[in-house]
């Protein structure tokens, strides 16, 4: 059992997104008799030159009490709408495929009927692109300005969730003034010792100068560095390198290659992985995501130029193995974003994790009363490493892609599927892919970061779900619903022949 009861100090190890996205979270639960302090190093750099939330990013900046428009003025970010898939399929200049935020309000993915969407799967039967029933898509292949999309939003004509793209240090900063402002401590050190007591519980931190700082809770943050789980608190790690190659990752900026900042995250395939580019307002945070197996570091810095055909200057390399611990909370130590686990940035699942990682254990606190059992705590993990399975498996979806022009990509090939993606890749052979198929990844209050919509983004895009799967769950509906989907399918067709008449 945990009693936070009569806590006095919790200390948040690391700053950066993950670091005070927690402290603010912590500042709210907490009394103002309970100092909550927050210890990072200014000679200790933040990872990431650019960084894209998810869907969940509003109602966790919400949950802040950050008004988004302060977010955006203060950090520079820009509007995300979803993802452009870029030479996935064949590798050829036009081969692109998107996964737009789609809002459940949309013309298609409003009707649900037993768990399944029947105007998706007409759009499928048809080889109609997903993308296309959508308000808002045609802003995001005109490389629309920030001041249109917004405005779009505010009138209501997209069927678009908008997230953000942001500078990783901007938000950072921002985070840390407004979290100073909330009474949260800030203290600039270099942690070199984490002391336990007997019961393996951690008792103080002890900087490089010799202070010694007392505490009840802390919450690891520190990074790729890791200084406190799976070192002095045990953990098991889960490696996914069985099913994902990519284990390197160089960063770099560059100028935008359009007009105006893109409204989605580019993901290019390149060689021996794929070009991230994440549109800040100024310029573009970039980086080659690779098997180091397949390029050697100094080969990878020679195709990033030779992709763009201009010089860039690379930062460190950063080197990972993917995967997560599977015990997050131990004790009176919970480790979150980069510390708890890593897989490379496709889909932004780095913060979308954290973020559910966050709002559970604030939830699993507050329902508590700071009584938590151990039973809660054993839930919360299970739940939280079904979040990183649901990671590893929809972006093993996203590499079950017709390529093989390069041994990268051969090898992706044959690299096995999960268990759980295998079974729902059978059940797409015969019909598309239902919000029963996800549940396996729910647990215990915690909710799945992808929904069943996002899932059939990709897997449409890249010709996983056959046109004829879907012929019988479309022949089994009620003479209603075939007028409605003929209905639907009329309405898509008029929509772009009106929008080919305007161009």
């Amino acid at each position: 059992m945990l009693n936070l009861r009569g806590a006095k100090r919790v200390v948040v190890l690391g700053g950066g997104t993950a670091g005070w996205f927690a402290a603010l979270s912590l500042r709210k639960i907490f009394s103002a008799a309970v100092e909550i302090r927050v210890i990072e190093s200014s000679q200790i750099g933040v990872v990431g030159v650019g960084e894209g939330g998810l869907l969940n990013l509003q109602a966790a900046l919400q949950s802040i009490d950050i008004d988004a428009d302060d977010f955006v003025r203060e950090t520079g970010a820009t509007y995300k709408w979803g993802f452009s898939y870029e030479g996935w399929r064949t590798g050829e200049k036009n081969d692109r495929y998107f996964h737009p935020f789609a809002s459940a309000e949309g013309a298609a993915s409003k009707w649900e009927k037993n768990g399944g969407f029947p105007l998706i799967s007409a759009m499928i039967h048809n080889g109609i692109e997903m993308p296309d029933y959508l308000r808002g898509m045609d802003l995001i292949r005109g490389n629309a300005s920030q001041r249109e999309a917004k405005q779009a939003l505010e009138d209501g004509q997209v069927d678009i969730i908008s997230s953000f793209h942001f500078d990783s240090y901007k938000i950072a900063d921002f985070f840390r003034k407004t979290a100073l402002s909330r009474n949260i401590v800030h203290q600039d050190a270099i942690v070199d010792d984490v002391q336990t007591n007997e019961p393996g519980r951690v008792v103080a931190l002890v900087t490089r100068d010799g202070e010694r700082i007392e505490l009840d809770f802390v919450i690891d943050a520190s990074g790729l560095s890791r200084k406190i789980m799976g070192k002095v608190v045990p953990s098991r790690w889960h490696s996914f390198s069985e099913h994902l190659l990519m284990d390197r990752a160089i960063p770099f900026y560059m100028p935008h290659p359009e007009k105006n900042p893109g409204l989605v995250s580019r993901a290019i395939a390149l060689s021996s992985g794929w070009m991230w580019q994440i549109p800040l307002v100024d310029r573009v945070g970039a980086g080659y995501v690779y098997s180091s197996r397949h390029i050697s570091d100094e080969d990878a810095a020679t195709e990033i130029q030779s992709h763009l055909g201009f010089a860039v200057k690379p930062q460190r390399v950063i080197r990972f193995e993917p995967g997560c611990y599977e015990q997050v909370w131990v004790g009176n130590v919970l480790s979150v974003g980069l510390a708890s686990g890593f897989v490379e940035p496709l889909e932004a699942t780095s913060i979308g994790q954290m973020v559910e990682s966050v709002r559970n254990f604030v939830r699993v606190l507050t329902q508590s009363q700071g009584i938590v059992s151990d039973s809660a705590v054993r839930e919360f993990n299970m739940s939280n490493h079904q979040s990183w399975i649901e990671v590893r498996d929809f972006l093993r979806m996203h590499y079950d892609c017709p390529r093989r022009d390069t041994a990268f990509w051969r090898d992706v090939a044959a690299t096995p599927l999960p268990d759980a993606y295998r079974a729902l890749k059978e059940c797409m052979q015969l019909r598309a892919p239902r919000l029963l198929d996800l549940e396996g990844y729910t647990l215990h209050g915690r909710r799945g970061i992808f929904h069943v919509i996002n899932w059939m983004f990709v897997a449409t895009g890249l010709g996983l779900i056959p046109r004829d799967a879907v012929r019988t769950e479309l022949m089994a509906l009620p003479n209603e619903g075939k007028q409605a989907v003929g209905e639907f399918l009329a309405w898509l067709q008029q929509r772009k022949a009106t929008a080919t008449a305007a161009a």
